[in-house]
């Protein structure tokens, strides 16, 4: 069930406070319009009662698909502060735990720092597509391009509605201005053939070493790692 709780607000215009109420969780499979909601950039936005000015809160979200068994956590966090995410949202993972159903395990739960990594996650696993491969594929996209993906500035992004059955396409969007700037191809008989190969114990050991979780990204790990140049 989505859940909402009473916030006191204030306008970055004017300042003035009210009383809101802003979505804690959401479930899609029984509100499906939340999903849509969400994709419009209309989920937990604010209309200032005092001088009309339109806003959105960003805050902790969690997206619940009981229908494609997968939940989503959102947690904003500042540049830098990604550890300390990581804890809560291992405490996060304890408490949903105990309040589970003897015997019910969790859904298969994700973690994400910003709503273009929430809508990109959404979009994957709806899709059916694997976060490590896609990640791993996003890796080698930036290994393969070092001179003009630089993981500091570029970021990529996962397109769903522009893939077809030949190619999954990604979508490189400078990280200060946000512009799309280019689109990458990567055959999907590429794609099936890391699946098949990362089916194998020890293949599949070696990508969870490269992305532990529970942040999984081939940009933060890339730019985690010292420059060698």
């Amino acid at each position: 069930m989505s859940q909402k709780k009473q916030y006191n607000i204030r306008c970055p215009k004017c300042a003035q406070e009210q009383a809101v109420a802003l979505f804690e969780s959401v479930n899609v499979t029984e509100e499906p319009a939340l999903r849509e909601a969400l994709m419009l950039n209309r989920l937990n936005a604010v209309t200032c009662a005092s001088c009309a000015f339109a806003f959105q809160v960003h805050k902790p979200l969690l997206y619940h698909d009981v229908a494609r068994g997968f939940m989503v956590y959102w947690l904003p966090v500042p540049a830098g502060a990604e550890e300390a995410g990581e804890r809560q949202f291992a405490e996060l993972l304890l408490q949903l735990a105990a309040q589970q159903p003897a015997g019910q395990a969790l859904p298969a739960m994700y973690l994400v720092f910003t709503r273009t990594e929430l809508v990109e996650r959404i979009f994957l696993l709806e899709a059916g597509l694997d976060e490590r491969l896609i990640e791993y594929v996003k890796h080698l996209m930036y290994l393969n391009n070092q001179g003009k993906l630089d993981p500091a500035r570029k970021a990529l992004l996962f397109d769903a509605q522009d893939s077809t059955p030949e190619n999954l396409c990604f979508v490189v969007q400078d990280v200060t201005t946000r512009k799309m700037e280019a689109v990458l191809n990567y055959s999907r008989k590429a794609y099936d053939a890391l699946a098949e190969m990362f089916r194998a114990e020890e293949k599949m050991r070696m990508l969870r070493e490269l992305f532990p979780g529970p942040q999984v990204s081939a940009r933060a790990l890339l730019c985690r790692q010292p420059d060698e140049s």
